[in-house]
């Protein structure tokens, strides 16, 4: 079909571009959706295998695992790759707490995943070890059936010491199960929130105890991850002790190569054209590599697409597809709204930091700045722990050596200085 960049340059830009839409047009490849709603899975997700094995050797040193990375940046998806795409020898579970308020609805919503785990249904031994289970174990089971297991809703049992017994009964036939929890932290905050302190330390306690427990952890390993930090939420409760057993799998931004191919994968299912000069441009313009904004810069570019009809996209339309992102404010907002859990003047200092950060010429703060503003809001003692949750969180990064801080990406600048800081 010949090569774009001859094409390029020996065309007029007119027969160019007309031909090249025609060509994507009759193109018949696999095809990477655009997607900004929900994680990426099969097709859709964007394959990282240095990040995937590194995940696997964790697991495989039988490690329970933090899956440690700010908001957006595909936590969630590498989690539901590992679950459609299990090794032999494991059983996965994926088990979303977001909505959760207490310690005993958390082992709930682990137990019924685990008597319902698909994968453990396609192995006659072990379904009929949780029939047998659930039998003996439960008094408050309606139906044990090939597909489900259902409770009756009104008995409510102590789920964390039906975990234990599931445990310690269960013929797994030498397979291992691991345990996904999505949206730990924020189960942790929400009973913190409902019930207090206390409460929420304990549940982070239990669970330590069971990775503990030598009677039943060689049957299992838990990964934890989410969209707020579980290293932050346990620093603001001193409880970090209860998690320094976990080991840590950091998922970075992309690298730029990794940038170009995720664009260049999404092209492929687009029917315009981006050249190299304008894909190096978009990189250059986000920075900060997540795929969430890649993903979302190119729905923008979709749209432009859509209603111009421009087959070749160009700087301009990149330009323009960055300042639509930034007006849609509802997938941002949750960056300010996370931020109404702290209080008085943790809540002002960090309020001021970014915002001052945002607005100002050079779009940076000093660590004496931050210091200056800590000491104003008489917060000394606890400054560097709130600095250090708005880096774990994606909101800011840090130059260690010159002591300056940004935001992480310019888009959440822009969106901030726009939405909040004005």
């Amino acid at each position: 079909m010949g090569d774009k960049k001859y094409f390029a340059k020996t065309l007029d830009k007119k027969y160019f571009v007309k031909y090249h839409c025609k060509y994507k047009e009759r193109s018949e490849v696999s095809i990477m959706k655009i997607t900004t709603g929900q994680a990426a899975r099969g097709e859709n997700f964007f394959n990282r295998p240095i990040l995937i094995n590194k995940l696997w050797r964790k697991i495989e040193s039988d490690s329970s695992i933090i899956i440690s990375a700010p908001r957006r940046v595909g936590k969630t998806s590498l989690m539901r790759y590992i679950e459609d795409n299990p090794k032999d020898k494991y059983y996965i579970i994926y088990v979303i707490t977001e909505s959760v308020y207490d310690e005993n609805k958390y082992y709930k919503e682990i137990v019924k995943a685990i008597l319902n785990c698909d994968s453990i249904k396609k192995r006659d031994k072990v379904v009929n070890s949780i029939k047998d289970l659930a039998k003996n174990i439960f008094k408050s089971i309606d139906e044990v059936g090939i597909d489900s297991i259902k409770f009756t809703k009104n008995i409510e049992l102590d789920y964390y010491e039906k975990f234990i017994e599931i445990m310690r009964f269960i013929d797994l036939e030498g397979h291992k199960l691991i345990i996904m929890i999505d949206e730990f932290a924020q189960t942790i905050e929400n009973i913190q929130q409902k019930e207090g302190t206390t409460y929420a330390v304990h549940l982070l306690q239990s669970n330590r105890a069971l990775r503990q427990n030598s009677d039943i952890n060689n049957k299992f390993q838990f990964i934890y991850t989410g969209s707020i930090s579980l290293e932050g939420i346990a620093r603001r409760m001193d409880s970090s002790k209860f998690i320094n057993d976990l080991d840590i799998v950091k998922v970075t931004p992309l690298s730029e190569l990794e940038g170009k191919s995720l664009i260049n994968e999404l092209l492929k299912g687009l029917k315009f054209t981006m050249d190299d000069d304008t894909i190096n441009y978009m990189i250059n313009e986000i920075k900060w590599l997540i795929p969430f904004y890649i993903q979302l810069a190119m729905g923008k570019i979709q749209d432009i697409y859509d209603e111009n009809n421009s087959c070749a996209i160009y700087n301009d339309s990149v330009d323009i597809a960055i300042k639509s992102m930034i007006e849609e404010n509802n997938k941002f907002s949750s960056w300010h709204e996370r931020l109404n859990v702290y209080k008085n003047n943790d809540y002002r200092f960090i309020i001021e930091v970014l915002n001052t950060i945002s607005i100002t010429e050079v779009k940076i703060i000093t660590y004496n700045e931050i210091y200056d503003l800590a000491v104003r809001y008489n917060i000394n003692e606890k400054y560097k722990d709130l600095l250090n949750t708005l880096i774990d969180d994606g909101y800011i990064n840090n130059d260690e050596e010159a002591k300056t801080y940004t935001f992480t990406s310019p888009i959440l600048r822009m969106w901030w200085c726009k939405k909040n800081a004005n």
